[in-house]
């Protein structure tokens, strides 16, 4: 199968839908996962912000990242991160997928306030179970949890108390800049 329809179906966008985020016609879409038209340049930044992947992906040079890693997230465990920050106030990630897109794009630079709470609405660096960072939009509703990503094309992610605790999701701190390249 095509990779960008895969990627497609995977994260159960419709092909016009594909084409309004690609600023492209439906056609364009179609024709690109039949194998009649390659993406011009800018419509593959797009495609790979859209699919957090890289242009290497989609134009089959790379092999896709493990399929079981959940896009956005960064593995780290929360002991290393722990131990890796240390006392610091302010520490930086870079952006590694489309989730947060347009307001955080792929290979920007936040900067993180390290803080364990943040006010339902501001974009945080939360660490999921484990090994797994990503910055998102942390909503509170009641004792629960939700992570929020401004591209529609990815699924809000909600937390219940009981979750909070046992994977545990734990904030690091409050996105307080940004910085991006261009």
């Amino acid at each position: 199968m095509n990779i960008i329809k895969e990627l497609r179906l995977k994260n159960k966008i419709s092909q016009k839908q594909l084409a309004d985020l690609c600023c492209v016609h439906q056609t364009a879409v179609s024709q690109w996962e039949n194998g009649r038209t390659v993406p011009d340049r800018n419509s593959l930044q797009l495609l790979s912000k859209v699919f957090g992947v890289s242009v290497e992906v989609l134009l089959g040079i790379e092999k896709p990242a493990d399929k079981n890693r959940i896009p956005g997230f960064e593995r780290i465990s929360a002991d290393a991160a722990e131990e890796k920050l240390g006392g610091v106030d302010y520490f930086a990630l870079t952006i590694n997928d489309g989730s947060m897109a347009p307001t955080l794009i792929l290979d920007d630079t936040v900067i993180i306030s390290r803080r364990s709470e943040v006010r339902s609405g501001d974009i945080a660096a939360v660490v999921i179970g484990p090994s797994d960072v990503s910055v998102k939009r942390v909503i509170k509703k009641g004792t629960s949890l939700m992570l929020v990503p401004e591209n529609p094309v990815f699924e809000p992610m909600l937390f219940s108390e009981d979750e909070i605790e046992n994977l545990p999701v734990t904030v690091l701190g409050k996105v307080t800049e940004l910085r991006r390249k261009f």
